[in-house]
């Protein structure tokens, strides 16, 4: 007796899925192709990238005249800096989170009254004979 053999379709199911996939990926790319808009390229580019330069040589050469190239010199600056900042006693802060009980306390507190505007000064009268 005779039976034919069996023959695998998942070899041939996951290339048409793949088939599919690189299919839809093509398509993507020709509609994302047509539909791109020129890159229009920005005039003040140039003025931009200037001002970028000339900021990181100023930066460059303020860091340079602090001394912070150097690694011993930074530490002893940053070192000088967190002894001054350590040494100075807590203080209260007049700065206020919005919302917090601070905050509403101030704001349900009298508000002071305003100065009373100033009365204005009778316009002068020509003197007649």
């Amino acid at each position: 007796m005779y039976f034919p053999a069996k023959t695998s379709k998942s070899g041939a199911t996951f290339l048409w899925v793949l088939g599919a996939f690189a299919s839809f990926a093509v398509l993507f790319l020709v509609i994302q192709t047509l539909a791109a808009k020129k890159v229009e390229i920005d005039p003040r580019a140039p003025k931009r990238l200037a001002n970028t330069a000339e900021i990181a040589k100023a930066q460059t050469d303020l860091i340079a005249k602090m001394g912070l190239n150097d690694a011993a010199k930074k530490d002893a600056i940053y070192t000088k800096a967190l002894e001054v900042l350590q040494s100075r006693k807590p203080a209260v802060s007049s700065q206020v989170v919005p919302g917090s009980p601070t905050q509403l306390k101030q704001a349900a507190a009298a508000a002071p009254t305003p100065a009373p505007a100033a009365t204005p000064a009778a316009p002068a009268v020509p003197a007649t004979k």
